[in-house]
C-alpha cells in the first residue's frame, strides 16, 4: 500500500531517478531490499524517505544499492514560507523521517545535494562528511559549453575529431562492460557490480539509459552509460581501451554526452568522486561543483566489531 503510494508521489514530484521505484526494483537485488517513509499531513504526502537495506550476519545495513548515488529525504514546501519556517519545517519532517527508520546496525547513506540542511540528522547522533559532484546546469548553449572546457580536453577532442574517432548510439552492453572492466582492473581495483547485476538493470530501464561508444579503425575503444530522467542526464559508467587512452577518445565522448544533455535542456550529472585526479578531469569540462552529504550512523556493537575487524 505505502509503495503503490510512494510510486504515484515519485512520479508527480518528478523525483531522480534513483529515488523511482522502477530503479529501486532494479538495483536492490542479491537479499537487497528497499522501503519508504511517507510524512503524511491532511490527506497529502509532504516528504518521503527512501533506502535500502540488507542482512548480513545478523545486521541489518541500511546502505545504498549498486551504481545508485543517493538516496533518503525528499520534501516539499508549503508555498510562501519564509527561511525561519522552512527551517522548522525541515526539522519536523526529518526528525519524523528518523523516528520511522527500522531498527539497524549500521547507517550510510549519501542525500542529494540539493539537500542543505542535516542538522536534525546531527542533533540524533548521526555523523556527516561532506562530499562532492560536479554538474553541468542545463542554462548553457553548446559554444559556452565549450568555451568552458579546459585547454587539454578542447585539444584532446578535436585530436579524436581528426583521427576519424566517431561516437555511436549503441545497446552493446557487454562492450561498454568490458571497457569498464579492464579499466577497473588496471587501476587493481574490482569491479563493483557484475554483468549479470548490469543486465538486469539494463533491461529493466531502457528508456532510461543510454550508451555511447567511441569508435575508430573499427574497433570501440571507449564509452559510457548514461542514466537519464526528467531533470537530468547522469554519468553513470564509463571506461576506455588503455591503448589509445592518449588520443581523445573518452574526451570526445563525454563532450557528445554533455551536449546531449543540454540539447535536451537537462543537468548534466558526472556523479562525483574523491579521487583528486578524477576530481580534476571532471572539472575541466567546465562542471560546478556541489557538495552532498554522506550520513553515518553505527551502532555501538558494530563499531567494536569494525574495530576488531580493522587492528587483527
Amino acid at each position: 500500500m505505502i509503495k503503490q503510494k510512494y510510486k504515484e508521489f515519485a512520479k508527480k514530484e518528478k523525483l531522480p531517478i534513483f529515488m523511482q521505484p522502477f530503479w529501486l526494483d532494479s538495483v536492490c537485488q542479491n537479499g537487497m531490499e528497499w522501503d519508504v517513509i511517507l510524512c503524511e499531513k491532511g490527506g497529502e504526502v509532504w516528504g518521503s524517505f527512501v533506502y535500502s537495506y540488507i542482512e548480513k550476519f545478523g545486521f541489518r545495513l541500511i546502505i545504498p544499492p549498486k551504481l545508485t548515488q543517493f538516496l533518503g529525504p525528499y520534501i516539499k514546501y508549503p508555498k510562501g514560507q519564509k527561511y525561519y519556517k522552512k527551517l522548522s519545517w525541515e526539522k519536523e519532517i526529518m526528525n519524523y523521517f528518523i523516528d520511522n527508520l527500522p531498527k539497524f546496525d549500521y547507517f550510510n547513506m549519501n542525500f542529494h545535494y540539493s539537500i542543505t540542511n542535516w542538522l536534525p540528522f546531527y542533533w540524533r547522533g548521526f555523523k556527516q562528511t561532506t562530499r562532492y559532484t560536479y554538474v553541468v546546469e542545463n542554462n548553457l548553449t553548446i559554444e559556452e559549453l565549450s568555451k568552458n572546457f579546459e585547454t587539454d580536453i578542447r585539444r584532446r577532442r578535436r585530436k579524436a575529431e581528426k583521427l576519424g574517432v566517431i561516437v555511436e548510439k549503441s545497446d552493446d552492453l557487454e562492450m561498454l562492460y568490458n571497457l569498464a572492466y579492464y579499466t577497473f582492473k588496471r587501476q587493481n581495483i574490482k569491479t563493483p557490480y557484475s554483468f549479470d547485476f548490469l543486465k538486469k538493470l539494463y533491461e529493466n530501464n531502457k528508456d532510461n539509459i543510454k550508451i555511447n561508444l567511441a569508435k575508430y579503425k573499427d574497433k570501440y575503444i571507449a564509452g559510457n552509460l548514461l542514466l537519464v530522467d526528467d531533470k537530468r542526464v547522469i554519468y553513470l559508467i564509463g571506461g576506455i581501451d588503455s591503448e589509445y587512452k592518449d588520443i581523445g577518445a573518452m574526451d570526445l565522448v563525454l563532450y557528445e554526452s554533455v551536449k546531449y544533455a543540454l540539447e535536451n535542456n537537462k543537468i548534466f550529472d558526472f556523479e562525483g568522486s574523491m579521487i583528486e585526479s578524477i576530481e580534476k578531469y571532471f572539472r575541466s569540462f567546465g562542471a560546478v561543483q556541489k557538495p552532498y552529504f554522506n550520513i553515518i550512523k553505527p551502532n555501538h556493537l558494530f563499531k567494536i566489531i569494525e574495530c576488531i575487524r580493522q587492528y587483527r
